[in-house]
């Protein structure tokens, strides 16, 4: 009747732990683990020793040897389960916090397992001693022996373990980290007690072991922000206005992509070098992995920013040539600039002589890749002819993003609304690959159409016809009277706009 009553309680009892440790591992709690233990273990080995002393051998009288032994072996397994559940339990709420519906451990893992199997061993001894009858003393001097034997067999491997400890509990830094030690550099992948992993640029492994990192200095660029402050010195010409190198300097800088606007970017003047002024840009980024491809980004469009507002980066060192034959002749620019404006149909009504003086006041300027020529909204008085490269037009709707809707390549243009009527740019431009630009400024235009007034009709004529689909103002001969008519209201309209525009 006894032993009914224990395999009832038993499986009442198993049930029970069961339910519970299911709503556990549901919740993810740290005492699963636990529970587990005492519903797989501890419940069963009870049932067996309660069986045990009630089939009697327990009793060192009538018990014979073998069941004697075996009834102790299955109690000491009991204990030792019941420790390992008790510390276990004990641990974790010691160390674990909740936060919302997850849990954490304020302790590292390594350093718990090792408190827990010191635990159990210690606990073992008294175990050991209570079931069998030994004097516990001696287990302890045999173990404290032991442990020193092994201490000084694995000093180094004990070393990385600590040190291992130390990293893990005081969390310098996390997998995912970018980190710099002694002259190594990379991003942590694996934490463990002997070593930390870490993957290079080069994209190799480097194993570092954790002596080594108590030993060095360690650098994280990941923490305790994300934000890392990159600085470049850049030296220009003494020619050069300061505040305006400095206003060219912050705007490469708002427009490479990947600098952060939040820490604020700061340009100094540092020094005044043999040959330069020299200027420290400041700027941070989020994402360390991209340092090298957004420094590269930055000191290409320096290049361009510096030709584009005639800043000078001049050479540390100066060398000298002496050349006693014919130079050959250079390049007619002007003739160049002459035949690209000649291929604009805008300009198709002027005479060789107003091309040429026109060419004399374009500039010519030069886009990297990636960077914006003109943003949509922005007021403009200039036109652009695309002398070199691919430019790609967008345009950004209510929600932000951009659409591409034409690609410009050599021989095209953009913006000749911007230059005859001063309209704000309908759309965004900007360099597929290396842009080599003409530009034509309202300025340029002035003084021609002042002496020409009639030039403007020409002109308004021309962009209308355009704008309708045909390809020359002489076209407007065999046209539909319809669209004849529409052609000259629409040009009439923006000639007024231009004279406006003008002061005509």
């Amino acid at each position: 009747m006894l032993l009914a009553s224990y395999l009832v309680g038993w499986l009442l009892l198993t049930g029970a732990f069961t339910a519970l440790a299911r709503t556990l591992d549901t919740r993810q709690h740290p005492l699963r683990g636990p529970v587990r233990l005492v519903r797989g273990a501890v419940l069963f080995l009870t049932l067996l020793t309660l069986v045990g002393h009630e089939l009697g051998w327990g009793d060192p009288l009538t018990a014979t040897t073998w069941r004697l032994n075996t009834l102790r072996v299955v109690e000491t397994l009991l204990w030792l389960a019941v420790i390992a559940a008790a510390v276990g339990i004990a641990t974790h709420l010691a160390t674990t916090r909740r936060e919302g519906t997850q849990y954490h451990t304020r302790v590292p893992k390594l350093l718990l397992d090792i408190v827990r199997l010191i635990l159990v061993l210690v606990g073992a001894c008294f175990v050991v001693s209570g079931v069998w009858g030994y004097d516990p003393t001696g287990l302890l001097t045999a173990l404290g022996v032991s442990s020193i034997v092994l201490g000084l067999a694995l000093q180094n491997t004990l070393d990385n373990v600590m040190v291992g400890i130390a990293v893990l509990f005081e969390r310098p830094f996390e997998v995912g980290d970018w980190i710099t030690v002694g002259s190594i550099t990379g991003e942590v992948v694996e934490m463990n007690w002997r070593s930390v992993r870490i993957r290079t640029r080069a994209r190799d492994l480097v194993i570092v072991p954790n002596s080594v990192i108590g030993k060095e200095t360690l650098v994280n660029m990941s923490r305790p922000t994300k934000a890392h402050a990159e600085s470049h010195v850049i030296g220009f010409s003494y020619d050069d206005p300061p505040n305006k190198v400095k206003r060219v300097l912050m705007g490469v800088v708002r427009s490479t992509r990947g600098v952060l606007a939040d820490p604020v970017p700061a340009i100094r003047t540092v020094n005044y070098a043999a040959y330069s002024i020299e200027y420290q840009v400041r700027f941070f980024i989020e994402d360390y992995q991209r340092q090298q491809e957004i420094n590269d980004e930055f000191m290409t469009r320096v290049w361009y920013a510096a030709k584009r507002n005639h800043l000078n980066i001049p050479f540390p060192i100066q060398t000298s040539y002496e050349y006693h034959g014919e130079l050959p002749k250079p390049p007619d620019q002007h003739k160049r600039t002459a035949a690209a404006l000649a291929s604009v149909p805008v300009f198709v009504p002027l005479e060789p002589a107003e091309l040429d003086a026109l060419s004399h006041e374009c500039e010519q300027l030069d886009f990297g890749r990636g960077e914006r020529v003109v943003n949509q909204g922005d007021p403009g008085d200039a036109m652009y002819v695309v002398l070199e490269g691919t430019a790609i037009v967008t345009i950004t709707d209510g929600t932000g993003s951009e659409r591409e809707v034409a690609r410009l390549s050599r021989g095209e243009f953009f913006g000749e609304m911007a230059l005859l009527t001063g309209d704000p740019r309908t759309a965004n431009v900007t360099a597929v690959d290396d842009l080599s630009t003409l530009v034509v400024h309202k300025s340029a235009l002035e003084s021609m159409l002042h002496k020409r007034p009639g030039l403007a009709q020409e002109m308004a004529e021309i962009v209308e016809s355009r704008r309708l689909g045909l390809k020359a103002v002489k076209d407007l001969q065999i046209a539909p009277p319809e669209k004849q008519a529409a052609v000259q209201h629409a040009a009439g309209e923006l000639l007024g706009r231009v004279r406006r525009f003008f002061g005509l």
